[in-house]
């Protein structure tokens, strides 16, 4: 622990101090009374990322922070120089502009008779822990977001269908209405099951409790399969829907029913993110030892800045789109975890906003 006395640091104490100096991975400086640069140790060459021993040396040290830290470290020094420790920490890039984030401490360095005569910064670089902070802040926005989007997803439908049940109470229709407000409940209650199922499937994953039922598939028959269960919606939205699946079989070792979830919910966001009458086509094909799918749209694209994090767990292709409801991000999320299991891969390619969006699945295509 640093004492805020300058009577601890003299250079009386030799040798300790020389092995410090030159042993430690933290970048130690002494600066002159001026605040210029007299020495440097080797752990803060390398820290620095500096090509010669002396590049620094000579410069004013707080003018080797950027404009935005300048001032803390201006502060820092002359605490130090008054004879007092001072503690701060900011940013800033080593001499070849590696971000950098540090926790500094300047402190007096005294003669025998107790009057400072240089002052020592030591800069500790904490860019890792500063990054694993930032991570889990965003984790936790993230977070927040999600059970803000499932409170929404299951309010509506719950709204929806109690409506509809009010209704139905009234016994005041004739058997279509009636067939109508039913099958309103049916849809609902539909939505509602699927938002638990990704839940539970979320939890799963991160559990490590997915199991597969590996068996022989043609994934042309999964494709098929899929497309069935979503014909309704891209026919409610005029979607021009094209299939260009390999002659051939296309077989892998697989669990049907995860690989038809995989299929579905890169179709779903296809027909989700395209506008009325958009186009989206499905090309499967096998290229020596893998099965290829791919799944393209002409819809709304992916913005650049989320094409790195578009299969992270909580996050949604468009958080500033215009529709009410972009799902709750589990996704993609679950169609990565799920490919992954059966050994293949998953990568998004868009030009950008309004440029549309191609899905690319590859599995390990199985031997006879």
């Amino acid at each position: 622990m640093l004492d805020s006395s300058c009577a601890t640091y003299t250079r009386n104490d030799g040798e300790l101090n020389r092995e410090l100096f030159s042993s430690s991975p933290d970048c130690i400086k002494m600066l002159d009374l001026q605040g210029r640069l007299g020495q440097l140790n080797p752990g803060g060459i390398v820290a620095l990322e500096l090509d010669q021993p002396g590049q620094l040396l000579g410069k004013v040290w707080w003018e080797i922070w950027p404009e935005d830290s300048r001032a803390l470290a201006q502060q820092a020094f002359a605490t130090a120089a008054a004879g007092k420790v001072s503690k701060f920490n900011a940013f800033c890039p080593t001499v070849q502009g590696t971000p950098r984030w540090w926790d500094v401490v300047a402190s007096p360095v005294c003669d025998a008779d107790g009057q400072v005569r240089e002052v020592m910064v030591v800069s500790r670089d904490m860019t890792e822990l500063y990054m694993a902070r930032q991570a889990l802040r965003e984790a936790n926005l993230r977070k927040d977001d999600f059970l803000a989007t499932v409170a929404h997803e299951l309010r509506n439908p719950l709204s929806a269908a109690h409506n509809a049940a009010e209704l139905l109470k009234l016994k005041a229709f004739d058997h279509a209405r009636t067939a109508e407000l039913a099958q309103l409940v049916q849809r609902q209650l539909g939505h509602m099951s699927r938002v638990a199922e990704d839940l539970l499937d979320t939890a799963r994953v991160g559990r490590g409790e997915i199991r597969l039922n590996l068996v022989m598939l043609d994934m042309r028959t999964v494709v098929a399969d899929a497309v069935e269960q979503l014909q309704a919606a891209v026919q409610a939205r005029r979607h021009r829907l094209t299939l260009d699946l390999d002659p051939a079989a296309c077989m892998v070792k697989g669990d049907h029913t995860r690989l038809v979830q995989v299929v579905g919910n890169v179709l779903g966001n296809a027909v989700r993110y395209t506008p009325e009458g958009g186009a989206i086509a499905i090309t499967l094909a096998r290229a020596g030892d893998s099965i290829t799918l791919r799944i393209a749209d002409n819809g709304m694209g992916i913005p650049a800045d989320r094409l790195a994090t578009i299969f992270d767990m909580y996050s949604q292709v468009h958080q500033s789109t215009l529709r009410k409801s972009d799902g709750l991000g589990l996704g993609l999320s679950l169609v990565r975890a799920l490919v992954s299991l059966h050994g293949g891969s998953v990568a998004a390619a868009s030009d950008g906003v309004q440029s549309g969006s191609c899905f690319t699945i590859r599995l390990p295509a199985a031997h006879h």
